[in-house]
């Protein structure tokens, strides 16, 4: 059986501001907004009503939001918050918190200062919120929280459906800002790693939301959001947007196939629609270093501003895909390209294609579908030499794919023996692990010496303190709970190359190979930084709103989250051994293996 991923080519646009969001400054009309928001929050997470699903979140929000916008002072916002906290029958008497010992607890989100000494809440609104609080709710079934802590989508959270030519309505647009703000409060556990303080970011989107004339500009104010998460689990929001083409101004694609060298030039790898190519004398090795008249650094960093990223190698491999087609941008189907040949500059315009020339799109996909195409069949061990076997976490469900299941045990049991008679192994982990089993079973059951300990700290949501994240003890959050380990001594080498596809369980399985084999060489470029597990909140218009969901750390307390795992050698890929078809971090890893 092979196995095509399909891509279909989107010709994508957008437009920029220089800067995101600008200053918002002490307003009172942005500040009353920013704390309805944060006590809505509260609540929502919090609140028993509300979090047991007997009141609609949402509907409260919406309800209250006018007497929001009407209130002209401090006295009549009080009066507005207090309402509200009378409306939804707020805890009279005390009904006390019964809480199971959590464990340890991440807990550097939480930040009450805002509803315990922020001057803008009256005292007596506080001490209310301090009383709910004290009595919140705290049932293992959240009505806003997934039930299980690695579930993808977050319940009850609705879409709002409007027509893709409809402007969303201003009450859904302050909705939508408050449902990231509190989702990103409790839900999301690297909130005190963004690179500017989350409070901040959320005061100046304010008025971007609520002036936001048009669809697309709302989907701007989003896309502006979510980059300031600095989670590479956010930055496919982009491919969500119905106005992209319109903000990224990414209308067309390129006739050739590129990636990207020392962090602000585009090589050029290959020809795609050569007659466009040979008419504008653009070859592989051509190195682009401005694109109509704008340097690529400069396109790099107005793309920085837009698509969320953990690190910058996270947003260039991104960036450098030819399938994204995020880098080139034209109004027209002609774009001029700057560029090096023999380190000499030279000037060209070049014709892209656009959706109008559909045998032209046609050969693009085709050769898209080509380049990341993958056999996913064969039971046999990958030996990259006679004596070093190479397992790419990409590829490896072709063993399930292919071994009857009445044998597969037996088979699987045979293929480990064979490798551990190898020399060296590899572990290719730029790909994601589509049989996560792999290494969570049979590689731990062969090679895992050290089952006692944990190659990970895994955080995930606490509902009996939302905010807070309580550490996971349960040894399968970690390996298979039916492993029969064998605790086998690999004597050869290992080594281990990651770069900015190494994403979410990848690197978490990156993790649990570096823990497996301690002597093990990590190699490669950062990766993803966005460990645990991906999660979806529904936004109105119908948007999925992606960010990462729990927390992974080494067990000495290192960061996973943005830094990515530990690595050993950094090692880039080449520009020769690229345009000439080489892997520059597999020879690496032969030759570490090889050398004594």
């Amino acid at each position: 059986m092979k196995i095509k991923l399909s891509f279909t080519l989107s010709i994508l646009f957008f437009l920029f501001t220089k800067n995101g969001f600008s200053a918002a400054g002490k307003d009172f009309t942005i500040e009353k907004q920013f704390y309805y928001s944060k006590v809505w929050g509260f609540l929502k997470y919090d609140h028993p009503a509300i979090a047991s699903g007997k009141a609609d979140a949402d509907s409260v929000f919406l309800s209250v939001l006018p007497a929001v916008d009407k209130a002209g002072n401090q006295a009549e916002f009080d009066k507005v918050l207090n309402d509200l906290l009378n409306q939804l029958n707020s805890v009279t008497t005390p009904v006390g918190i019964k809480t199971a010992k959590a464990g340890p607890l991440l807990t550097k989100n939480i930040d009450w200062k805002w509803r315990q000494k922020d001057k803008f809440l009256s005292g007596k609104i506080k001490k209310r919120l301090e009383f709910i609080y004290q009595n919140r709710f705290t049932d293992s079934l959240h009505y806003y929280i997934p039930a299980r802590n690695y579930d993808t989508g977050i319940p009850h959270e609705k879409g709002y459906a409007f027509a893709d030519s409809t402007r969303i309505p201003y009450a859904y647009r302050m909705l939508s800002l408050a449902k990231i703000q509190a989702a990103v409060d409790y839900l999301f556990p690297h909130k005190y790693l963004m690179d500017k303080p989350w409070d901040s970011t959320v005061k100046e989107a304010i008025p971007v939301f609520a002036a936001s004339a048009s669809r697309q500009e709302y989907e701007k104010s989003l896309l502006l959001l979510s980059a300031k998460l600095n989670d590479t689990h956010a930055f496919s929001f982009y491919k969500s947007l119905k106005y992209g083409r319109k903000i990224l101004h990414n209308r067309y694609y390129q006739p050739f196939d590129f990636t990207i060298i020392q962090g602000n030039q585009i090589l050029v790898t290959k020809s795609i629609i050569d007659e466009f190519c040979t008419e504008a004398d653009i070859k592989p090795g051509d190195v682009i270093t401005a694109i109509n008249g704008q340097a690529v650094s400069d396109r790099i960093e107005e793309l920085n501003l837009l698509l969320s990223a953990s690190n910058r190698n996270a947003l260039l491999h991104r960036l450098g895909k030819f399938e994204n087609n995020l880098l080139f941008y034209s109004d027209s189907l002609f774009c001029t390209l700057t560029y090096l040949r023999n380190d000499l500059p030279k000037t060209t315009k070049i014709q892209l294609v656009g959706s109008q020339k559909k045998d032209l799109l046609t050969r693009l996909n085709v050769y898209l579908n080509n380049k990341l195409s993958t056999e996913l069949t064969g039971s046999e061990l990958d030996y990259v030499t006679p004596e070093i076997v190479r397992f790419k976490i990409g590829q490896l469900a072709r063993f399930p794919n292919t071994i009857p299941d009445e044998k597969f045990g037996k088979t699987m049991d045979s293929l480990l023996t064979l490798t551990a008679r190898s020399k060296g192994l590899i572990f290719d982990m730029r790909d994601y692990p589509y049989w996560p089993a792999f290494i969570y079973t049979y590689v731990n059951q062969k090679f895992n010496r050290f089952l006692d300990t944990s190659h990970a700290n895994y955080y995930a949501v606490n509902k009996e303190n939302v905010g807070s994240f309580k550490l996971l003890s349960h040894p399968e959050v970690y390996r298979s709970a039916v492993l029969k380990p064998e605790r086998f001594n690999y004597p050869g080498k290992v080594v281990i190359i990651v770069n900015g596809a190494t994403l979410s369980l990848s690197e978490f399985q990156t993790m649990n190979l570096q823990q497996i084999f301690p002597e093990s060489i990590t190699i490669g470029e950062p990766s993803a930084g966005a460990d645990g597990d991906y999660k979806n909140l529904m936004l109105p218009g119908g948007y999925n709103f992606p960010f990462t969901g729990n927390a992974i750390f080494y067990p000495n307390g290192k960061e996973a989250q943005r830094e990515g795992v530990k690595i050993d050698l950094i090692i880039h890929p080449e520009a020769n051994d690229i345009l000439n078809g080489k892997d520059t971090l597999l020879n690496k890893a032969i030759n570490v293996i090889e050398t004594k």
